[in-house]
């Protein structure tokens, strides 16, 4: 099922174009970008905080256009993200806008060490970050906001996990991916209480049906796929966060399980054909974001038997808010 080429799938993905859904048009329809189609451009809010957009070449003010927020790992940023998910090349992404999230050193001794809401370490308000900044670019751009996504690595995807569980923004965020995610979860700061696969995973989520696309590896030595204590904190068995995000989404019963091809024993499980998903990237996968091609994360060792970014974009272009 998912045996084509990397440069099909890209194909593929950049030219089926949107399936048909009602728009709901952003304030910002039918005003000049701030940058010409094809672009970056770096944005800085009054409290020093920084993102950056980047609009497809076949941006159109006048047509509501979907978009996808994108969050780095730990002791990344913007620019290593773009490098990294690959989501502003025609290869995987040719009709959405992408907006680059950036995290915060909040140790002010470590001044690269950068992280998100969640994390042990970390003190800033990203949820309030991420809904002043979808109300900025909503206001400049023609965003069509029944159809806004989310995805991050490591950290990042941890936080984009955090999001879907917002009473505020997983009614404005329509579907989630976290590839490698770190999970924490930080009222549990004692390693002995810490019970990975039954820990609950705290959620204020406010819509039911939430799409959720995860990625993990079993040979992710950084955030293993098992859980475990870690920078004191505990982080969930990853195949239990996901079955907890199916029964929040009323799904019960096991999933359906498919292999993916070429693998090392990697695994997709669908829950409710396919609302949530857990994708086992295979035991051969580290803490990366899956790639059949050298990105800086695998650096050309342990490549994956698919694209991550592919699958995202594949997801997302089936969701949208109810």
């Amino acid at each position: 099922m998912f045996s084509l080429s990397l440069l099909t799938l890209g194909f593929v993905a950049g030219s089926l174009g949107l399936p048909q859904h009602a728009e709901h048009r952003a304030t910002g329809c039918g005003k000049s970008p701030p940058t010409a189609p094809g672009d970056f451009k770096n944005y800085t809010m009054t409290d020093g905080r920084q993102y950056r957009i980047w609009l497809p070449e076949n941006y159109n003010s006048n047509k509501a256009t979907p978009l996808i927020l994108s969050y780095h790992g730990a002791n990344g940023n913007m620019s290593s993200q773009i490098a990294l998910d690959q989501l502003t090349t025609p290869l995987f992404n040719r009709d959405h806008i992408m907006v680059y999230m950036q995290g915060t050193a909040d140790d002010p001794t470590k001044p690269t060490r950068t992280t998100w809401e969640g994390a042990p370490d970390n003190t800033s308000d990203d949820i309030k970050y991420t809904s002043e900044v979808l109300d900025a670019v909503t206001e400049d751009l023609c965003v069509d906001e029944n159809r806004i996504f989310a995805t991050g690595k490591s950290q990042g995807g941890g936080f984009v996990g955090r999001l879907a569980c917002d009473a505020g923004l997983s009614r404005r965020i329509a579907a989630f991916a976290p590839v490698s995610g770190a999970y924490y979860i930080k009222q549990i700061d004692v390693e002995a209480d810490c019970h990975p696969e039954t820990v609950v995973v705290p959620c204020n989520a406010t819509r039911k049906n939430i799409p959720i696309l995860a990625f993990h590896g079993g040979a992710d030595d950084t955030i293993n796929y098992h859980g475990g204590f870690r920078s004191g904190a505990c982080l969930p068995d990853v195949s239990s966060w996901a079955r907890q995000w199916a029964l929040r989404d009323g799904l019960r019963g096991t999933p359906a399980n498919a292999s993916i091809p070429k693998s090392d024993n990697g695994v997709k499980m669908r829950y409710g054909g396919g609302l949530v998903t857990l994708v086992y990237d295979g035991d051969n996968i580290a803490h990366d974001w899956p790639s059949t091609a050298w990105n800086a994360d695998n650096e050309g060792v342990g490549l994956a038997a698919f694209n991550a970014s592919a699958w995202i974009m594949e997801f997302f272009r089936g969701q949208k808010l109810p």
